[in-house]
């Protein structure tokens, strides 16, 4: 953007939203159309010139939110509405946008991003906004195939749009083996990385189901054999590669070798927010809950009453 077109979006955005004109009078004030005052002042949102926040949410959604944290004794639950239509997962992902952006709006911060699906999304639907003292740090390594970097790449997304600093693991998502695992997680580098991580005041992740929908089976880091292994030792769930039963303790496999944070490093950690949209992941997000591995919760509606109805 040139420096005169970014001059234009600042005058039309505060001529409109500050000096309380209409758009006709907004149009005569810059000399240009009142369709061209329209743009300038829909491309001043999107590049995070104007940012709307509403400070209320809606009732029902008030209200699903208070019954989840009452049931589960979570210390906040967000609950997104689909009001446009879309899908579960794209109503959970732009509740978890604006919580993201709420979290840097705060000031100095750390948090230690995961990756899925969900939190991609969320990460793609933030709005830029100017921060200082804002760290994202990677909790699980990068994974290398073309469906799921963009879901590793969470760290850099928000970096971008806040202008803060990131801290990358220097590994892949998932080691060969347990040696090449062990090999990686006792490396200087990656051992730092993570140490930020843990240390970090937030952590956000998605939370993934069993079964062959899972973005792990589909994009090859795992057999349907070992899939079907993981569920009949009782996995009910995943997070950061990691699998848990329906009590939220770790299923372990055999076929996978994440490097990342642990489910322990989640219990350990002053405060996690997991995101989820659809009823199909209500299981996984209670076991979640109950084992201790989340604090927080930003579901859709759909999941919000799968999980008052389990």
């Amino acid at each position: 953007m040139t420096e005169a077109r970014h001059d234009q979006l600042v005058r039309a955005a505060w001529l409109y939203h500050e000096g309380r004109l209409t758009q006709g009078e907004v149009a005569s004030r810059l000399g240009v159309s009142r369709s061209t005052v329209s743009r300038l002042l829909t491309e001043a949102e999107s590049t995070g010139i104007v940012e709307v926040t509403i400070t209320v949410p809606l009732p029902e959604a008030s209200h699903l939110s208070d019954a989840l944290s009452r049931k589960f004794g979570l210390r906040r639950a967000v609950v997104g509405m689909a009001l446009g239509g879309g899908s579960p997962m794209d109503s959970a992902s732009a509740a978890m946008a604006r919580e993201i952006e709420r979290t840097v709006a705060h000031g100095p911060v750390t948090i230690a991003a995961g990756w899925g699906r969900t939190l991609a999304g969320a990460a793609a639907r933030t709005r830029p906004r100017s921060t200082t003292g804002v760290t994202f740090a990677d909790a699980v390594g990068h994974a290398t195939s073309d469906e799921i970097a963009p879901a590793v790449d969470v760290t850099n997304t928000c970096a971008r749009r806040f202008g803060a600093e990131v801290v990358h693991i220097p590994s892949p998502g998932f080691a060969p083996n347990a040696s090449v695992r062990d090999a990686l997680l006792a490396s200087t580098s990656v051992a730092e990385a993570l140490r930020r991580a843990r240390s970090a005041d937030v952590t956000f992740t998605s939370i993934g189901v069993v079964g062959a929908t899972s973005l792990l089976v589909t994009e090859g880091f795992l057999s349907r054999r070992g899939m079907a292994d993981l569920v009949a030792a009782g996995a009910v769930g995943e997070i950061l590669g990691r699998y848990y039963d329906a009590a939220g303790a770790e299923v372990p496999s055999d076929a996978l070798h994440p490097i990342g944070l642990t489910l322990a490093d989640l219990r350990d950690a002053d405060r996690v927010v997991g995101a989820a949209g659809g009823p199909e992941k209500a299981a996984a997000v209670k076991a979640a809950i109950l084992g201790g591995l989340l604090d927080e919760i930003v579901v859709d509606e759909t999941l919000a009453r799968a999980l008052l109805e389990s």
